[in-house]
């Protein structure tokens, strides 16, 4: 081997780019909207901050091969793409996020989740329509694992009430549970 081989730019990555990098992270699980932007956004800081870094460290490096930052538009245009091709979808996420949190969580912190990656609430109503039906067995099955007896004095029933409120069960629901009463 010759020593030219070596003396080339060790360390130095080239960027993949927006679309290859969304559909990474696609790979690996869903993404709302707002939610791949975000991370889009973020990869892209990242890979800018990075290509400033190895520039400065090499001092003998071509000042226009930095590489051009990307805009929102241009992240806007992927992800309309993705979502004309059926790549990416808030249904799919909504679908996703409601089946991995439903058996822990009530309505009322899924919901919130849901409006905090930006997914419109008319697609997510059906969603938590068909938790709300079973928001009291869901919240039964909680308390039981965790608990297993009902509480013996005022203070253990505050902590049951506590624990359960704060995994976004209704008041309503979680009070039948705590007193032992039975689904309506």
């Amino acid at each position: 081997m010759s020593e030219l081989g070596s003396k080339e730019k060790k360390g130095t990555k080239q960027s993949p780019s927006l679309k290859a990098r969304a559909l990474r992270l696609l790979s690996l699980r869903e993404y709302s909207r707002k939610g791949m932007a975000a991370k889009l956004a973020e990869s892209e800081q990242r890979w800018v901050r990075l290509a400033k870094t190895d520039i400065e460290e090499d001092l003998s490096a071509d000042q226009n091969s930095l590489p051009v930052k990307s805009t929102a538009i241009e992240i806007e245009a992927i992800l309309d793409d993705f979502e004309a091709r059926g790549w990416l979808s808030d249904e799919r996420f909504a679908e996703a996020l409601v089946r991995r949190r439903g058996e822990r969580y009530g309505i009322r912190k899924i919901q919130d989740e849901l409006e905090r990656a930006g997914v419109d609430s008319s697609k997510s109503a059906l969603l938590l329509k068909t938790l709300k039906e079973t928001e009291y067995q869901r919240a039964y099955e909680l308390w039981s694992r965790k608990f297993g007896a009902p509480a013996k004095d005022q203070k253990e029933k505050a902590k049951h009430y506590r624990f359960l409120a704060s995994k976004g069960f209704s008041s309503e629901v979680v009070s039948k549970v705590i007193a032992g009463q039975r689904q309506d």
